[in-house]
């Protein structure tokens, strides 16, 4: 059985329930998001702690047996971690996965350290390699961005409130988005009705993606009924990507464009 180990905090101290609590969460976020680009079962994966040990808290985790889990799923976590600790984003990554890495690389908070360990390899997350690699996920700061989707679970137990936005037109991802208490009632409604709407406000662009890391929605959203047929035709009879190439790989030559000629 393939195991990615998690260790948590210094050796011989004791980490606090909360921090395995917040860690293991991105953890699985991470996990998820990875087993649905690398073409899992369309189902809810199930992840499962396999190995315990005392000192600073070690932990085994291991899909649950009886998914049939993407055989790449753990070393490619693995190389992933490595890369983006080494401030280098694998191009083929999507907005939603960075955005979940830097969640896991943020957590639980900036001071504890975390190892990743995976065969004979191992990524320690640190209070320096979190500063420098904030630094570098957020590239791009955008004002009236404009998105359409469906808003997904909202959370309002901590501040600034939050909640995901589904996009309607493929690549499918979920944007983070997070938003003030007076706009509570707009997105709880817009939540209820699970109905196609557009949101606008400012937003942070990582390095790789096509959509943002997060949006900050400025303005209560607004349902919207597009032709989707039409738009599928509008973008298809205007040749924005070259033949060969798929949307994320023709953005990310663009971006590659635009850093070199900066």
């Amino acid at each position: 059985m393939e195991v990615l180990r998690v260790r948590i905090g210094e050796v011989e101290q004791h980490p606090e329930l909360r921090e395995v609590q917040e860690v293991l969460e991105h953890l699985r976020k991470v996990l998820t998001t990875l087993w649905s680009e690398l073409g899992g079962e369309p189902v809810r994966p199930r992840f499962e702690i396999v190995e315990a040990a005392a000192g600073s808290l070690t932990l085994g985790v291991a899909p649950a047996a009886a998914t049939q889990t993407p055989p790449q799923l753990l070393s490619q976590f693995a190389h992933d971690l490595m890369e983006l600790t080494r401030l280098r984003f694998r191009p083929t990554m999507s907005s939603e996965l960075l955005s979940d890495y830097r969640d896991l690389i943020k957590s639980p908070n900036p001071d504890t350290p975390i190892d990743y360990g995976y065969g004979d390899q191992w990524v320690r997350i640190n209070a320096a390699v979190r500063e420098q690699f904030e630094e570098a996920v957020t590239r791009t700061t955008a004002y009236e961005v404009a998105l359409m989707g469906t808003i997904e679970s909202v959370n309002i137990h901590r501040k600034p409130y939050s909640c995901s936005l589904y996009t309607k037109l493929p690549p499918h991802q979920r944007v983070r988005c997070t938003f003030e208490e007076s706009l509570l009632h707009e997105i709880a409604d817009a939540l209820r009705k699970q109905c196609l709407v557009e949101v606008k406000g400012s937003a942070v662009y990582g390095p790789v993606g096509i959509y943002p890391l997060q949006l900050h929605i400025l303005e209560a959203p607004e349902p919207v009924e597009p032709n989707l047929d039409y738009l599928r035709q509008a973008v298809h009879s205007m040749d924005i990507v070259p033949d060969g190439m798929s949307i994320v790989e023709y953005v990310d030559q663009l971006r590659q464009a635009d850093e070199a000629s900066a």
